[in-house]
């Protein structure tokens, strides 16, 4: 039995949010073909999630506090979706902060006798759901920081295996997206079977 993690850092109702709406077919297709598989959702607007501080980094030090429980929480689970919107050519700031809170030294990772940072959740997998108002082809691609930021992240964590798949032109071309969106969750179906 694997355990899953699927963070959803929108504030939109499912009905609402076509990322969410991406990520319930997602696990939906998923358990199909592994039903004894376990999906915690942790969505980050339910929570109290604050920013990291120095009294988070000295708790964490002593083995105790927010970031601590949050880091050792997270290090538990053997696979993870992550569920975003593009917000100002990043990702929402809560999922900056819960990142910030389990991105931990001695526990996602740490430093060799050099001071070089290796991750320490290898042989785990994430899977990314985005979404975007517009589109960000080449050459205005290095504009967009949220799949990059993220992939960097859970790499710099030592998750190699990581997958994406981010829906573009949600505000710009709405009746296209909606009109094409059967076909949409026909791709997320496929990444979900490979997961």
């Amino acid at each position: 039995m694997k355990k899953i993690l699927c963070i959803i850092a929108t504030p939109k109702k499912e009905e609402e949010s076509y990322g969410r709406q991406m990520t319930h077919h997602f696990i939906k297709e998923y358990l199909k073909l592994n039903i004894n598989d376990k999906i915690d959702i942790l969505n980050l607007y339910d929570k109290e999630i604050s920013f990291l501080d120095c009294e988070n980094i000295i708790d964490c030090s002593k083995s105790q506090g927010k970031m601590y429980e949050y880091a050792n929480k997270f290090k538990l689970y053997d696979k993870y979706i992550i569920c975003s919107p593009m917000w100002n050519l990043s990702i929402p700031g809560i999922l900056k902060a819960y990142l910030d809170l389990i991105i931990a030294n001695k526990i996602t990772f740490k430093y060799n006798s050099l001071g070089i940072p290796k991750g320490l959740l290898a042989n785990k997998k994430a899977f990314y759901i985005g979404t975007r108002g517009g589109a960000y082809p080449f050459p205005i691609s290095f504009l967009a920081y949220d799949l990059k930021y993220i992939k960097c992240i859970f790499k710099f964590i030592g998750i190699k295996d990581f997958k994406n798949f981010v829906l573009e032109n949600i505000d710009k071309k709405p009746e296209y997206t909606k009109k094409e969106f059967p076909k949409t969750l026909l791709k997320i179906s496929n990444f979900a079977k490979k997961f």
